[in-house]
This record gives structure tokens, C-alpha cells and sequence, in this order.
């Protein structure tokens, strides 16, 4: 029976299952999952130095505690088949909350942060259509006790998220073992219902065994495995390895709307990616034609970033910037007050 999430709130907010901080091998594990979020302990443990008993341990500790987690969703291929959006909601006065904890419920709403300035939240939408997107817009969202208004920026592409972003404790050499480990072959096959139904699964668990998910969606194991790894092979499925950002180096937030003109916008997106702060970049619609979010160390790096930028992208205009307060959600995962993880909503594009 899966456990809820006041329950798990209740043991992290009482230190039944809490960590302070994460150490060195804890970062190098979680680094590792980064690089092959689906590695077995077999693999991951020798790069580490450690055996897989103390790996699977450690993980687990780490997954009860909220601290680090392994999530699936619609993967590069996949969403240049779909509609991605990036809705901002405003909200009354007292009515943020309310809002927000049905956001987090929605199973197309992938991400939901409370922003400071210029709009009170920004979520991230997951659709198979424009249609799908109007309909989620007007009948669910805007039509919520408490919304005075919606505008929502189309990404027409995403050209980096935050599967790309490494915690960075692991070298070089132990990156490439990894990367060597993980190399499923790619096939190019359409997606049917028993691949979406996959899609969402691995949202909950994205290290589940193939038993587990078969289990969820009906097929077996063996099945699972093919049919996952060309998934992930075929880049319809991405998997991510988060952690707690507040145990991290970067425990700040921030999205910037900027627009570059048409001929440069490869060369800026280029140098925006090689930036190690950047976890999102895509190309929207709207009056701005860019959109990326940062991890900062401070909100004083805010300044340093946008000046930064200014030298090496001329080009490049920046409109507006917001800090996130909080994260209610993150691809999926209802994250608490301080970014653990507490529960799940499998991101479910096709939710009806």
C-alpha cells in the first residue's frame, strides 16, 4: 500500500526519517543516478568503490527520507509530438494555496511553483494537443475558486530540462564508466497505449523493477524491459534523478524571460546550455521568445548571472525575472516546505 503523504510529511517533519545533510558518497550516488537513473546496484557500486548492498542501502535511505528520487516523463521526441506550455496564474488575495494544492493534483500539470513577482504561479502543462491545452486552460484552470487570470507561453522547443543537470561529485572518469553503462539501443517505433501507459508509470518510480511496473500496467517483466529501454532508447521517455535542493549548492530558483532575435537565436541557446546553472531552456511563444531557469547559489547570483549574460549574449534581451518561493511540485513529485519529496502525481499527459 503506498504510503501518503501526510504520513511521510509527519516523519520527515519529526526526524523518523530525515537527514540533515547529504555526504560525499550520498552526492556521488545520487550524481551516478543522474547519469543512469535505471543502472543496477551492479553497476553503480563498483564506480563508487562501494559493494551494491551499501549502494541499494543508501538509495533507500535517501528515497524514504524525500531527499532524492528518480521520476519519468515525456521524453525529447515525445513532447516534439505534444504541447508543451508554461502557464502563469494569478491568483486573489489568500487564495494561493488553495489553488496550488489543486494544481498539484492534476495529473497534465507536471510542475507548480509560487513565484515572487509578476504572476503568483507558474506551472508547467503536459498535453497531447492544443485542443487538450484550451480545454485544460478554460474548463480547469482558470475556471478554479480563486484565479483571476491565465496566460499561457507555448514552447515550440525545449532544448535542454533537468535531466541535463549534474550535482557534479562524481570525475570524469567515473561519469564516462557510467554513460559506457548506459546505452540501450534505439528502434523508432510509434507509441501505442501500452507505451503511454509505461510513460506514466515510471513517473512514480523510475528505478521500479520491471516486476513492479508490470505489475502497475499489466504486461511482464520481460516486456517491460524491451519495451523501456527502447522508450528510453528513442528519447519518448526521460528520466531524472532529483534531490532536495536545499541540500544542494544551488538552494535558489529563478526563471528569466528574455527575446534574441531570430538569427541568433542557436548561437545563444548554444552558450545558454554550456552555463552549469541552467536547468531549462525553450524556445515559447508570447511577447518573449525564451524562457530558461537557473539554480542559484544566492538571489544575489541573480545580478552576477544577468551581467554575465549581458557580456557574453549581447544579443540577447532579458523582460522580466522571478524568484521561486516555493516548489509545490516538481515533474511530478509534491515536494514540502523544504523540496522533499512527500508524495507522487504520475505526470499523465493523456488523462482524461
Amino acid at each position: 500500500m503506498q504510503e501518503s503523504a501526510s504520513s511521510r510529511g509527519a516523519k520527515v517533519a519529526n526526524g523518523l526519517s530525515d537527514l540533515s545533510d547529504l555526504s560525499d558518497l550520498d552526492a556521488q550516488l545520487i550524481h551516478a543516478l543522474q547519469i543512469a537513473p535505471r543502472a543496477s546496484w551492479q553497476t553503480v557500486a563498483p564506480v563508487l568503490g562501494i559493494d551494491p548492498v551499501t549502494a541499494a542501502r543508501r538509495w533507500s535511505r535517501l528515497q524514504r527520507s524525500g531527499l532524492a528520487w528518480v521520476t519519468g516523463y515525456p521524453g525529447r521526441r515525445l513532447l516534439e509530438r505534444m504541447c508543451v506550455a508554461f502557464v502563469e496564474v494569478d491568483c486573489m488575495a489568500g487564495s494561493v494555496d488553495t489553488v496550488t494544492e489543486t494544481l498539484v493534483r492534476m495529473p497534465q500539470v507536471a510542475t507548480v511553483e509560487h513565484m515572487a513577482g509578476g504572476r503568483d504561479l507558474v506551472v508547467t502543462v503536459f498535453v497531447p494537443s492544443l485542443g487538450d491545452l484550451s480545454a485544460l486552460l478554460l474548463r480547469r484552470i482558470a475556471d478554479l475558486p480563486g484565479v483571476t487570470a491565465t496566460r499561457a507561453a507555448i514552447a515550440t522547443r525545449v532544448y535542454g530540462e533537468g535531466s541535463r543537470w549534474r550535482l557534479r561529485a562524481l570525475d570524469a572518469r567515473q561519469s564516462e564508466a557510467l554513460r559506457t553503462a548506459e546505452a540501450p539501443q534505439s528502434a523508432g517505433a510509434p507509441l501505442d497505449a501500452q507505451d503511454r501507459a509505461l510513460v506514466t508509470a515510471v513517473s512514480s518510480d523510475g528505478r521500479g523493477s520491471a516486476v513492479e511496473i508490470g505489475r502497475t500496467v499489466g504486461l511482464s517483466a520481460p516486456t517491460v524491459r524491451r519495451r523501456l529501454g527502447r522508450l528510453i532508447a528513442d528519447h519518448d521517455v526521460a528520466l531524472r534523478c532529483e534531490v532536495a535542493r536545499e541540500l544542494t549548492e544551488w538552494p535558489v530558483s529563478s526563471t528569466l524571460w528574455a527575446s534574441v532575435p531570430a538569427t541568433h537565436h542557436a548561437d545563444t541557446v548554444r552558450v545558454l546550455l554550456t552555463l552549469p546553472e541552467v536547468r531549462l531552456c525553450a524556445a515559447v511563444t508570447g511577447p518573449q521568445n525564451l524562457l530558461f531557469t537557473l539554480w542559484l547559489h544566492s538571489i544575489q547570483d541573480v545580478q552576477r548571472l544577468e551581467t554575465q549574460l549581458g557580456e557574453r549574449l549581447p544579443q540577447l534581451r532579458l523582460h522580466d525575472r522571478a524568484i521561486v518561493l516555493k516548489q509545490s511540485k516538481l515533474m511530478g513529485r509534491v515536494l514540502d516546505d523544504r523540496g522533499r519529496a512527500i508524495d507522487v502525481v504520475p505526470v499523465d499527459p493523456w488523462a482524461g
